[in-house]
C-alpha cells in the first residue's frame, strides 16, 4: 500500500509539473531612422525636415530651440529665431513591435531673424513697425465657429456679445522686430479644460511667430507659435491658417486640440 501510494503521489507531481514554451523572439531594435535637414534657401532661420526612413509607422520630431517645439508630420518647416547650433532628433517606431529608435543631426544658425515685410506681414503686425498689432475677437456674431471639417459650424457659432468677458479682453500681439508674439490676457484667461472656467493664467513669454507659405489645410498661409502657445481659445493652436486677413479684421482656422474638429476665428484690429 505504501509503495503504491507513492508511486500515485509522483504521478501527480508530475501532471502538475509547469510547462515551458519556447521563447519567441522578438524584433531587434531598428537601426536609426533617416532623415534630412535643410534650410530654405537664402534663408538661414528657416529649417526643412523631410522623413526619409522606411519600415517605420509613427514619427515625433523634438526641435530643441525651434517653433514649433515637436511634430509629427512627414515634412516640415521649423524656425529658428535666435543665432546657435540646436539638435534635430527624430523618434520612429518600428513595424512589426520592434520598438522605438532614433536619429539626431545639429543645425547651426548664423544669425538671428530678421523678417522680410511683405503685404500680408505688414497687414499682420501694423506695416512692420515697432510698435507691433494686437487683435482681439469681434464682439460680432460668429468671433468662433465650431464645426467637424474646417469652415463648418454644425457644433457651435457664438452669438453677438456671446464670449465671456475674459475672452474680449484678451490681447494678441504681432511684432516685426524679432517675430515677437505677445499674448496680453489681463492675468485671467478661459480654460476649456475646465469647464470654460475663467482662471488665473501667466501667459509664456519671449514666443515668436512665422508664416509658412501655403502649409495650411486647403492651401492657405499658416501662422506657426510655439507649441502650446494660442490665439483666442485654449484648445486650439499653435498651427492658425489665415482665411482672409484685412488691415482691421482677421479670421483664423485652427484644429481644436486632441479632437477631430476645427476652429474658426475672427478677430478685430484693437484700436
Amino acid at each position: 500500500m505504501k509503495y503504491t501510494f507513492f508511486i500515485f503521489a509522483l504521478s501527480l507531481l508530475a501532471a502538475c509539473s509547469p510547462v515551458q514554451d519556447a521563447d519567441v523572439a522578438l524584433p531587434a531594435l531598428p537601426g536609426p531612422p533617416a532623415f534630412s535637414a535643410e534650410f530654405i534657401p537664402n534663408d538661414s532661420n528657416h529649417v526643412i525636415v523631410r522623413d526619409l526612413s522606411s519600415g517605420f509607422f509613427d514619427r515625433t520630431w523634438e526641435f530643441t530651440g525651434g517653433v514649433p517645439l515637436q511634430s509629427k508630420r512627414l515634412l516640415d518647416t521649423i524656425f529658428y529665431p535666435k543665432a546657435g547650433t540646436y539638435n534635430i532628433t527624430m523618434y520612429a517606431s518600428a513595424e512589426g513591435g520592434g520598438g522605438t529608435s532614433l536619429n539626431t543631426l545639429s543645425v547651426k544658425v548664423p544669425k538671428d531673424a530678421v523678417g522680410q515685410c511683405d503685404p500680408q506681414v505688414a497687414l499682420l503686425t501694423g506695416d512692420c513697425g515697432t510698435a507691433g498689432k494686437c487683435w482681439t475677437f469681434t464682439h460680432a456674431a460668429g468671433a468662433v465657429k465650431v464645426g467637424p471639417t474646417p469652415g463648418s459650424s454644425e457644433w457651435y457659432t457664438a452669438p453677438a456679445n456671446g464670449l465671456q468677458a475674459a475672452q474680449y479682453d484678451d490681447k494678441f500681439c504681432f511684432y516685426f522686430p524679432g517675430s515677437s508674439f505677445v499674448y496680453d490676457n489681463n492675468g485671467q484667461s478661459v480654460d476649456p479644460f475646465n469647464g470654460y472656467a475663467v482662471v488665473n493664467y501667466t501667459p509664456p513669454t519671449g514666443m515668436t511667430w512665422f508664416i509658412s507659405k501655403g502649409a495650411g489645410a486647403s492651401g492657405e498661409d499658416r501662422i506657426v507659435l510655439p507649441q502650446g502657445a494660442f490665439i483666442g481659445v485654449w484648445d486650439s493652436g499653435p498651427l492658425y491658417d489665415i482665411v482672409s486677413l484685412t488691415e482691421s479684421k482677421m479670421v483664423l482656422r485652427s484644429k481644436i486640440v486632441n479632437t477631430n474638429g476645427w476652429f474658426d476665428l475672427t478677430f478685430e484690429k484693437v484700436p
